[in-house]
């Protein structure tokens, strides 16, 4: 059973992802609406949720306010992941995104006492390299000297940074709300998380639209922006509330040095041959290696 859910949780993240790329929003108020509505729906799905099922539902202090912190970085993680995958490579910034298990893994190992075996080592050293290999890409010359592309590129990895440290830490919220209700409550720490994050991109969204001069946004254009990306709203919506709801749950019984590792290496894989398969987006000698490192990272794990 615990096999199926990791399979689950990583489909439905995978689905997070690659919604993404569908959006369209160009500029920051719209990337906020879009946001704020679709964690408005990922709220709303897990209250019904809660309703039909027959789950027992109750909301200590620890769930309150880790369910705000949730949020508080659900919040800032989608946000910079949008801006990043908007700038670069889909395949390229997922293994930013992924490759965040690594602040779980190390938290578990060092704060948690967890175990550290010497196939999860190579397994991280692994990753490593996978990591170093699928983000070194050949450019061409006239890129090379194009203070626009270095600005780009600049902005591209700054983006991916901030995603890597919010959702790493994001992780480790989850693990340690677990940890301190034993392995309950996981489904309170989601509706407050995806509430709070809903929250947060309203309040911003105001604020943002208030300082966008390029473009005019009115009530009817915001509403025909909500009709354009209603599709990506709903599986984006859908992918963060499951994938985060079986994480969560799987948090509490598995150990994070091999549940983070393992869910987040699946999706890099998956996400990267999905951009090169779909979205056309071409591998270099480099990339294919990374893959190869990835998967057999993902081995090391399982041993």
């Amino acid at each position: 059973m615990i096999t199926l859910l990791l399979v689950l949780s990583i489909t439905f993240f995978i689905l997070q992802s690659v919604s993404m790329k569908f959006v369209k929003a160009d500029t920051l108020p719209q990337k906020m609406l879009v946001h704020g509505v679709f964690t408005l729906v990922a709220g709303i799905g897990m209250s019904f949720f809660l309703l039909f099922s027959r789950e027992s539902f109750s909301l200590s202090k620890n769930t309150i306010l880790f369910g705000i912190l949730f949020g508080f970085l659900f919040a800032f993680t989608i946000l910079f992941y949008n801006l990043a995958i908007n700038s670069g490579p889909l395949s390229y910034t997922a293994f930013y995104f992924s490759s965040s298990m690594l602040l779980p893994t190390f938290f578990g190992l060092l704060f948690l006492k967890e175990e550290l075996r010497w196939t999860l080592l190579i397994a991280i050293i692994l990753f490593l390299m996978a990591f170093y290999f699928l983000n070194v890409t050949k450019e061409s010359k006239k890129e090379a000297v194009s203070p626009t592309h270095r600005k780009q590129k600049k902005q591209w990895l700054f983006y991916c940074i901030l995603t890597f440290i919010g959702n790493g830490c994001l992780a480790i919220v989850q693990k340690l709300h677990q940890q301190l209700q034993h392995g309950t409550e996981a489904s309170g720490l989601i509706l407050l998380g995806f509430a709070f994050a809903s929250l947060c991109y309203f309040i911003a969204y105001p604020v943002a639209k208030s300082k966008a001069s390029e473009v005019k946004i009115t009530t009817s254009s915001s509403v025909k922006q909500l009709k354009t990306n209603l599709l990506p709203i709903l599986f984006l919506a859908a992918g963060s509330l499951l994938g985060n709801l079986l994480l969560t749950s799987l948090a509490g019984k598995i150990p994070s040095s091999y549940l983070f590792p393992l869910v987040q290496g699946s999706i890099i894989l998956g996400i990267t041959i999905i951009s090169t398969l779909f979205f056309k987006e071409k591998l270099s000698n480099r990339g294919k290696i990374g893959i190869l490192l990835g998967v057999l990272a993902i081995v090391f794990i399982n041993v």
